[in-house]
């Protein structure tokens, strides 16, 4: 197996840019064209020759939860394997992984086999990269909670993920539980409604789930799990959680065509979509403008 960044272990380089992917679903076609227009990958969906010190991430939901993929798997798996030097592949689980594995727990999905299921079930929940934190929902104050715990440990808030695994995926269940892994997640049916309610102690949650992001080192929160038309949503609850840059990520790349977004060490985010590819002047100039922006070689 390749040396890449396995599932639960410490970052060990800090690559220059984040290439982020959210909500493909079983679409194959989506996940290939994205990282082929930002220069990662060629157009059969493998790595391109030269690329160093770029890491791909998909927030969750890269599978149907009804008819999983195995094509899919097979895919992410194989990518994985074969990243170049100095980059690598991190796959999240979203709602529809973890439903997956529950189902999958009863007998169903028999066509995964357990290579491609033990495959979903190592996967991470969360993840840091520089100022940045990747997960599927939105964050709640009991997941921050949980993150300061373990940045006070000074052990890496990437650590988090292997609490996690051991808490629920080993043992005598080996998947996630729902109820549980909707209160970690950041299941959060209703966000503006849920960071303008007040906590227990009277502070306002998206007031007190902003200190608790800055306090871990967190300024920008990039997420998928709640779809949006075509483009992505920046700063998507700006007054409710002051100074925290938060990204919906989900813009429905099986339909828009194109989603992704590239995120650099201190939090920047540059969007890679339908829309920035028209006003950039068509695919061609696109292209050529995010692998110049990427060092990436046109």
């Amino acid at each position: 197996m390749h040396k890449n960044r396995e599932a639960g272990h410490h970052d060990t380089n800090s690559p220059r840019f984040a290439v982020v992917l959210s909500d493909t679903d079983n679409d194959l076609a989506s996940v290939q064209y994205a990282l082929n227009v930002v220069g990662v990958c060629d157009k059969q969906g493998a790595w391109r020759t030269g690329i160093r010190d770029i890491r791909v991430i998909h927030t969750g939901d890269w599978l149907n939860k009804w008819n999983p993929s195995a094509e899919i798997v097979d895919y992410f798996m194989e990518l994985s394997h074969t990243a170049p030097p100095s980059c690598d592949l991190l796959i999240l689980n979203g709602n529809h992984e973890l439903r997956i594995l529950q189902r999958a727990e009863k007998g169903e999905h028999p066509h995964l086999g357990e290579k491609r299921l033990a495959f979903i079930r190592s996967r991470d929940l969360l993840h840091v990269y520089g100022k940045t934190l990747f997960l599927h929902g939105y964050p709640t104050c009991y997941l921050l909670k949980f993150l300061q715990q373990i940045k006070n440990e000074k052990k890496g808030l990437n650590r988090f993920n292997e609490r996690i695994r051991k808490a629920f995926y080993e043992g005598s269940h080996a998947l996630f539980r729902k109820e549980e892994g909707q209160v970690l997640m950041g299941n959060i049916k209703k966000a503006q409604h849920y960071y303008r309610e007040p906590c227990q102690d009277g502070e306002i949650r998206g007031i007190k789930i902003s200190e608790l992001l800055k306090t871990i080192g967190i300024r920008t929160v990039v997420h998928g799990h709640r779809p949006n038309i075509k483009v992505q949503q920046d700063n998507e609850f700006n007054l409710e959680t002051p100074g925290i840059r938060l990204v919906n990520n989900d813009n429905q790349p099986k339909t828009s065509l194109l989603g992704a977004a590239i995120v650099d060490i201190k939090g920047d985010v540059t969007f890679v979509n339908s829309r920035e590819m028209i006003w950039q002047g068509g695919e061609k100039k696109f292209k050529n403008k995010i692998r110049k922006f990427l060092g990436i070689e046109t």
